[in-house]
């Protein structure tokens, strides 16, 4: 059974990388203490339902990847940077990022 909160705190961990967001981030949005934070990404903290939820929310995963017996794929990571960082954009900044890709792929 430790294993499934290893592998759980390893996924939360390479998702939350690959938003390139610290322990402090993701402890602050998900209203939690960091070194509680740092223990679950390690396995040596159970964390409940309601917290794993909240992480994966925010990290934009679903709850169910956290569960899967595979890591998140290199392909997924690539999408959630791509959408955090659009996230961040205006909408004027958005629609230009729309036309440079629809200029790019025609």
């Amino acid at each position: 059974m430790k294993n499934i909160y290893k592998s759980i705190g390893q996924k939360i961990r390479t998702a939350r990388k690959a938003q390139d967001m610290t322990l402090e981030d993701l402890s602050n949005e998900a209203d939690i203490d960091w070194s509680f934070l740092a223990r679950i990404e390690t396995g040596k903290a159970v964390p409940s339902l309601q917290t794993l939820y909240t992480i994966s929310k925010i990290l934009g995963i679903s709850l169910s990847q956290l569960f899967e017996a595979q890591n998140i794929s290199a392909k997924t990571q690539d999408t959630q940077r791509l959408q955090n960082l659009f996230d961040k954009l205006s909408d004027k900044n958005k629609k230009k990022v729309f036309q440079i890709i629809k200029l790019i792929t025609e």
